[in-house]
């Protein structure tokens, strides 16, 4: 069995992630302490905060095991947790897992457990009447299940980073950054040329192409709209790559950097903003897969260089890997 652990995972409306120390008075006031949630469930409410913050305390001592597996239920459209999803018990014999989940009443009916359920599982396998036991005593089980050849190959990174540049003092945003790796039919790779001179240091940095999503847009618009700004290109998205959360200490912020690989139709006028134009001097690099390795190398020279390359080069091979998977294009 691949123990992997409990990695983040993101629908249209939820991100499954781990579960953190602060998120006991969400999960306290949402589910915890909530008799109707529990009322098929194997444990009792939650008395107080203070009990489901220790709960929580050893939950997140335990995610450094590969072999454990508890996802928090994170509201996109609140930025509230709203339930939890977790392997119960696990049958490494079998490469079998039973599943347990709740949710805030609040969000029920609106198909989110399954919308939750169906990303880490499953196709419905049938009801054993009379086999389990919960608050109210036995009960019928519904059993799904997924075995290996149900899964499509999964590419997609997950990888999870640390500002080690400036000291952390506190994060209080996050950001939802759509960015994409941009080839051609020729193997090109196309990027952005930044310099910047502010509070981060002064730098000349090569990133990939993209930026915030704005309020309810959902990524693949927000990358399209993106590459259309900064690169004047119309393209077509293969897949998408994977997700790379990092942090920037100096501004307080945590980045949710969702990749995507694109292939670029035609290029046209850019659009740039004036911040972009005099404050960033935003340009276009069009560069080997060799030749961009190489420019991230040569900009580690900085701390925000470190942070970019740290975040982009692990994509930029995830990249490459599917497009000589793929044959899209002779890279060079």
């Amino acid at each position: 069995m691949n123990k992997t652990g409990t990695q983040r995972i993101e629908t249209p409306r939820l991100i499954l992630r781990r579960f953190r120390i602060e998120d006991a008075g969400e999960m306290y006031r949402n589910w915890a302490s909530d008799p109707e949630v529990t009322r098929f469930l194997t444990w009792p409410v939650h008395t107080s905060a203070e009990v489901t913050e220790s709960l929580l305390r050893e939950w997140t001592a335990r995610y450094a095991d590969g072999g454990y597996f508890n996802w928090a239920m994170e509201s996109k459209e609140t930025g509230e947790v709203i339930g939890n999803i977790s392997v119960v018990r696990l049958n490494e014999t079998t490469e079998a897992a039973d599943i347990g989940y709740c949710m805030s009443r609040a969000f029920w009916g609106r198909g989110l457990m399954p919308e939750a359920l169906s990303s880490v599982i499953m196709k419905p396998e049938g009801i054993l009447r009379g086999a389990g036991k919960n608050n109210l005593g036995i009960c019928d089980e519904a059993w799904h299940a997924m075995i290996r050849r149900d899964r499509e190959p999964g590419p997609e990174l997950r990888i999870e980073l640390q500002d080690n540049e400036w000291p952390f003092e506190y994060t209080d945003h996050e950001r939802r950054i759509a960015r994409a790796i941009v080839f051609d039919d020729d193997g090109f790779f196309y990027f952005v040329r930044v310099k910047r001179d502010d509070a981060f240091e002064r730098a000349t940095l090569i990133e990939t192409s993209g930026g915030g999503a704005e309020e309810g847009e959902d990524l693949r618009t927000a990358v399209k709209r993106e590459l259309k700004e900064e690169l004047g290109a119309e393209v077509e998205i293969i897949c998408k790559l994977g997700v790379v959360r990092d942090a920037y200490n100096l501004v307080h912020r945590q980045n949710l950097n969702n990749y995507f690989l694109c292939r670029a139709v035609s290029f046209g006028a850019n659009r740039l903003n004036r911040d972009e134009i005099e404050d960033f001097h935003l340009s276009a690099l069009k560069l080997t897969y060799d030749e961009a390795v190489r420019e991230y190398e040569l900009r580690r020279e900085t701390k925000l260089g470190r942070l970019i390359a740290n975040r982009e080069m692990p994509v930029l091979k995830r990249a490459k890997e599917v497009l000589e998977s793929r044959n899209e294009g002779v890279l060079q």
